[in-house]
């Protein structure tokens, strides 16, 4: 009798295995999905089945190190100053903890040490066009001439940037009035721009995003050109954003005659200061966020060379 019941115990299993089985073939099948077979039981979440074995096994997928140091590159941190060669860029739990050149800066012994001989390392490109607070919208405000006062109120007391959207000079100097911190575009309509006006956006750090990859008539998008190096020129500072291809966007302020160095910047440190992120972001600088390329080519020579990417870093992680 025992033998009989362990034979009837181990069919129903076997039944109960099955079944499981047929279920699970079932659903892959239905649900359109091709990737790993899950397990699913009530009441708990879907485990993949490779992740099970690597749970079984006492696996840990590899873990990236809380501090490591980018060593020999040559470094451009997006200041505006020169380039340090053979340098130290020493990033821990997300943050850049050091920077400096070898000869001078320790590497510290728990780092992971990564090669960056015969690369360069620089802040990321921001494009202040595409950063956002979050779920809840662009961490910015635009406003155009003609909109109520109520709008630049909120966004004053929400403390966000707030870019007035222009053509004209007589739009930059009314936006101006209003207290904006910025513009998106550039005055397209006259290259008469008064020197006192340009040396008040300097003086109060009014920046320009010029936006010139979306002017599309030849004619205002010459004077824009003329008009950002004039601008530049007196102290003002761009920024980039662009709707679509940022890389167009800077090839254009190259065109404008921006050095390629200008438009690194303008591409750093100019758009965490658009944004009101520069005690965060847009450099390469000791307490800030961890966002840099790894190039294999000097982007102040060519901007182009931004595209020339060995390692991207996001909050201190390989991406």
């Amino acid at each position: 009798m025992q033998v009989a019941l362990r034979r009837k115990m181990r069919d129903a299993s076997t039944r109960r295995h099955g079944d499981t089985e047929n279920e699970l073939a079932m659903d892959a099948a239905g649900s359109g999905y091709d990737g790993p077979l899950t397990l699913r039981e009530s009441g708990q979440l879907a485990v993949p089945v490779i992740g099970l074995a690597l749970l079984v096994s006492g696996c840990k997928p590899p873990e990236q190190p809380a501090v490591l140091s980018i060593v020999g590159a040559v470094l451009i941190d997006g200041t505006g100053g020169p380039p340090i060669s053979d340098s130290v860029v020493t990033i821990e739990n997300g943050r850049i903890r050091a920077v400096g050149a070898r000869a001078s800066l320790l590497v510290p012994p728990e780092a992971e040490k990564i090669d960056g001989a015969g690369k360069f390392v620089t802040a990321a490109p921001i494009n202040v066009l595409h950063r956002g607070a979050g779920a809840g919208g662009p961490g910015y405000t635009v406003v155009r001439p003609g909109d109520p006062n109520s709008v630049l109120d909120q966004a004053r007391r929400d403390r966000t940037p707030l870019f007035g959207d222009i053509f004209s000079l007589r739009d930059a100097r009314t936006m101006v009035d209003r207290g904006v911190t910025g513009f998106l575009h550039m005055i397209r309509d006259t290259e008469a721009i008064d020197p006192a006006f340009i040396a008040r956006l300097r003086d109060l750090r009014i920046e320009f995003v010029p936006m010139l990859a979306e002017e599309r008539d030849p004619a205002r998008l010459a004077i824009a050109k003329r008009n950002t190096k004039l601008l530049a020129d007196g102290g003002v500072l761009i920024a980039v954003g662009s709707t679509g291809d940022m890389q167009r966007e800077m090839d254009l302020l190259v065109e404008a005659t921006l050095s390629p160095a200008d438009v690194l910047v303008a591409a750093t440190r100019n758009g965490a200061t658009a944004l009101h992120e520069i005690d965060q972001a847009g450099t390469i600088e000791p307490g800030k966020r961890a966002d840099l390329l790894v190039l294999s080519a000097n982007p102040a020579e060519d901007v182009r060379n931004l595209q020339k990417i060995d390692r991207t870093m996001r909050d201190g992680q390989w991406r």
